[in-house]
């Protein structure tokens, strides 16, 4: 080799060796950073993942939603030998479709979610198929022990990722509070990519429990009773409230048609609502002892006055308002016990409007009664500005104004203790926290003498009135029938009603409230006298041995119970 082609070579290798060296010391000095992260990053990365999500149990120690172990698949697609052969064993495997497996490992994704909530048994047989790409990570499957129990009230969640989140209900109202703190897990890899452990970065917290104030067996009792209501019926939907009278806390809050949390995509929507709480409607003649109320607060009514229910009817700014009671006079007492539209109506143009809307008001129409539970109803209560000359008396017969089940049965609770309004209850204070979810509230509104003198009234109804099929044996029963029309497409009509009862026991001095609301009962039989009195009967019945409440009368003999089809004779079914 002559002499000129040697230092060319030497001059070609020491450029070759300072472009080496410079390119070492600007990675190395210079972009050390940018590298160094690309590096950890085809190295290790972070995953997050949530602790287990609290429990929700009833006052009676029920569980209604909880959380169970369960790990998540995860492939690295860079280093999984063989797809095809892969996908084939993992599809029996996970119950998933091989093209589909196939689709999703030959995608451009470096890591796959493979499966979620799986168990970890069978995630390890996934493990064995390929130990250098497959990964499992913690993770939860959220269930509900009870099935469909109370589900509207409970709610539903969804995912994100290995994130659970909460879609309806209480699940929804509470997730910050339910779902916790997660926990990061650093996943390291080796030179050629193959996991090689998973390393927990920071420890998370489970999340909180909550304990409501349903009684899980009262509550399957109700929402049983409601379905063989919606059957007998043909039925559209039905609710059910029961409230302690001297707490405010719920102890049932039924809503049906329901459906199974655990599959709520398989039901209507709507059935998601919680009725009781979301929805409100006209509450027909279960106000009339309210308008009765007013009246004798205001002194506008004499003693012993009687009120003409003659006509079988009245005429209201030219329009006919029919009555269905007996035609005679009536006190305003026998006005509530007999449901006479004549002679609410009479009571009612007594007050002023302004008198007799914020009777309404007082007793907590056309507000939100303050229960923890995502949008709930306020109801409708007009301003008197907007009312027609029409408008006192459509507010005595319950028309005009719209309020939920929940609202009217906090109203009556009202009635039952004494005068005060209560808040409901239906979360209890946290047992690992000691935060207070429900702290309740009370307000006086009605003078304790009155308030005793409209439960005389609404036993009336229940005794001699139309509520007689609300009577429970043993028990001396309080309340007031409703039947009120539905409006449907912003119209109302003769085929859509709201069967409605409002009703207190143990008389004379109440323990519970319940409320029961039947939408569209078939157009053979729509009053509330025979739809949603018996409906409460049966509720009452059940919360009296549930309860363990005391009876406050004589039991009648089975065969008095027969006669009155109360119970079946022998050989019968029930």
């Amino acid at each position: 080799m002559n002499r000129r082609r040697l230092l060319v070579v030497i001059a070609g290798l020491v450029l070759g060796a300072a472009g080496v060296v410079a390119r070492s010391v600007q990675i190395s000095v210079f972009e050390h950073s940018y590298w160094g992260k690309r590096a950890l990053k085809q190295q290790q990365h972070v995953i997050d993942v949530p602790g287990p999500r609290g429990t929700i149990r009833t006052a009676d120690g029920y569980v209604l939603a909880t959380s169970i172990e369960r790990v998540a698949i995860q492939v690295n697609t860079r280093i999984l030998e063989y797809p095809e052969i892969f996908a084939a064993a993992v599809a029996p495997l996970l119950d998933q479709k091989q093209n589909d497996l196939e689709r999703r490992l030959g995608g451009d994704p470096r890591s796959v979610w493979l499966a979620k909530r799986v168990r970890p048994e069978l995630a390890e047989q996934v493990v064995a198929l390929a130990p250098h790409a497959v990964i499992l990570v913690p993770d939860f499957a959220r269930i509900y022990p009870q099935g469909s129990l109370a589900a509207p009230v409970v709610g539903f969640v969804g995912r994100e990722e290995l994130q659970t989140i909460g879609r309806a209900g209480l699940e929804h109202h509470f997730d910050a509070y339910l779902a916790g703190v997660p926990e990061q897990y650093l996943a390291v890899n080796d030179a050629v990519q193959r996991k090689v452990q998973l390393q927990r970065l920071q420890r998370g917290r489970a999340g909180y429990d909550l304990q409501l104030t349903l009684l899980a067996r009262l509550q399957a009792r109700c929402e049983a009773v409601l379905v063989r209501a919606l059957r007998t019926h043909e039925a559209r939907a039905a609710s059910a409230v029961v409230v302690d009278v001297q707490t405010g806390q719920v102890l049932a809050l039924a809503s049906l048609p329901s459906f199974d949390p655990s599959n709520p995509g398989a039901a209507k929507t709507e059935n998601w609502r919680l009725r009781p709480v979301q929805d409100a409607f006209e509450p027909g003649s279960t106000v009339k002892p309210f308008v009765a109320a007013a009246a004798l607060a205001a002194d506008v009514v004499r003693p012993g006055e009687r009120f003409d229910c003659l006509e079988r009817g009245v005429s209201v700014a030219g329009h006919w308002v029919r009555d269905h009671v007996d035609p005679g006079r009536y006190t305003v007492d026998e006005v509530v016990v007999y449901s006479a539209n004549a002679g609410i109506i009479e009571i009612a143009e007594r007050l002023s409007e302004e008198r007799l809307r914020h009777a309404f008001e007082t007793f907590g129409f056309g507000r939100r009664s303050g229960v923890i539970f995502p949008a709930e109803a306020r109801g409708l209560l007009p301003e008197t500005r907007t009312w027609s000359k029409m408008s006192r008396a459509g507010f005595a017969l319950g028309q005009e104004l719209i309020v939920s089940p929940l609202q009217l049965a906090m109203a009556y609770a009202a009635i039952g203790n004494g005068g005060w309004l209560l808040e409901p209850q239906l979360v209890m204070t946290d047992s690992i926290s000691g935060a207070a979810a429900d702290t309740g509230t009370r307000t006086r509104i009605l003078d304790e003498a009155l308030a005793r003198r409209l439960l005389d009234m609404l036993e009336g109804v229940v005794r001699e009135g139309t509520g007689a099929l609300a009577g429970v044996p043993g028990y001396r029963t309080a309340g007031k029938t409703g039947t009120a029309q539905r409006a449907v497409g912003g119209s109302f009509d003769d085929q859509h009603h709201i069967s409605w009862f409002a009703g207190l026991m143990p008389m004379p001095d109440p323990r519970i409230v319940v409320v029961v609301a039947v939408e569209d009962p078939t157009e053979v039989d729509f009053w509330a006298s025979t739809v949603a009195a018996p409906v409460f009967a049966e509720i009452a019945e059940a919360a009296a041995c549930l309860l363990d409440l005391a009876p406050t009368e004589p039991v009648p003999p089975p065969e008095q119970l027969i006669a009155r089809g109360e119970v079946a004779a022998e050989g019968e079914s029930a």
